[in-house]
């Protein structure tokens, strides 16, 4: 059962790169872009240097006899035009574009950028014509929208209080021997977001759109303070004789054995479809001293 809780973020920018397209696939490449190919149309890909001067030949105007145009953006979604019911409404087709894209390439979600003509006074000479379409919405010439950016949301997601684990162990008592397997199992505190729970963030941060996100368990690491590990693993291990995290020691000692959990994570905008985000964060856990002995055989008198 999903546990939904509230939370305010930040955001961050979004930085300057170009991109190439295949299909409404993107592919990160530093020394091309060009056109793309989307509903079966070609349209022009935009990055953040073409943005940057049609924001610039905007500030001029026009200049003899070329035409002044004003600008658009609207969410590349559907049949998505300026005149749009809802322009700006979030769409998770609208990430594919930008798919696997570092900020520097443009994160998304992609945005069509559309263009008509206008007189000196500013109005509308033309009809609404799609000029491109950018995966840098947020350098889109034209009025500011407010929309959801996976700027935005990478954002949210690191700033998520994530559930910091602990470790359960037996034999109970955090005391163990030399030569006994010790199982492991990883707890849940109550505070932080554990996987599957939702972090509802603050809309007032979010443009104004109510966007929660999903933490999901990538990975857990135990860490038994020997110097080993078990490697990345998604069992939360157990208690004996069912546990599948087990450890056995060789030397005597005090040991901080903890369990590091890696969180990727899911992102959804007014309860709509989940959406995987990119990258993960790895929580360190709390450790605690398992004292590791030896048995010794002793006589004893009747």
């Amino acid at each position: 059962m999903e546990s939904i809780r509230n939370r305010a973020i930040g955001t961050i920018g979004v930085m300057a790169a170009l991109v190439t397209c295949q299909g409404n696939v993107a592919y990160a490449d530093s020394k091309f872009w060009g056109n793309t190919v989307q509903d079966g149309a070609q349209v022009t890909l935009l990055n953040a240097s073409d943005l940057h001067q049609l924001h610039s030949d905007s500030d001029k105007g026009s200049a003899g006899s070329k035409p002044k145009f004003a600008y658009a953006s609207v969410a590349n979604c559907g049949s998505n035009t300026p005149d749009s019911p809802a322009p700006d409404d979030f769409c998770s087709g609208a990430l594919t574009l930008c798919a696997g894209n570092s900020p520097e390439q443009g994160l998304g979600p992609s945005v069509r950028l559309f263009r008509r003509t206008v007189d000196a006074a500013g109005k509308p000479t033309g009809q609404w014509v799609q000029y491109g379409v950018t995966c840098f919405p947020e350098a889109a010439p034209g009025p500011a929208r407010p929309r959801v950016t996976m700027a935005m949301v990478l954002a949210a997601f690191h700033d998520t209080d994530f559930a910091k684990p602990s470790v359960q162990i037996q034999p109970k008592g955090n005391v163990t021997l030399v030569t006994l397997p010790t199982y492991f199992e990883t707890r849940w505190p109550q505070a932080g977001f554990e996987p599957e729970e939702v972090d509802q963030v603050d809309p007032a941060r979010m443009a104004g759109f109510r966007v929660e996100i999903r933490p999901k368990l990538a990975s857990i690491t135990y860490v038994y303070g020997d110097g080993s590990t078990s490697g990345a693993t998604t069992s939360l291990g157990g208690p004996y004789p069912t546990g599948d995290v087990t450890k056995t020691y060789r030397q005597p000692g005090d040991f901080a054995v903890r369990a590091d959990v890696t969180y990727s994570g899911q992102f959804r905008v007014g309860g709509g479809a989940w959406v995987d985000i990119p990258g993960t964060v790895t929580i360190r856990g709390s450790a605690q001293t398992l004292s590791v002995r030896t048995a010794h055989a002793r006589l004893v008198a009747d």
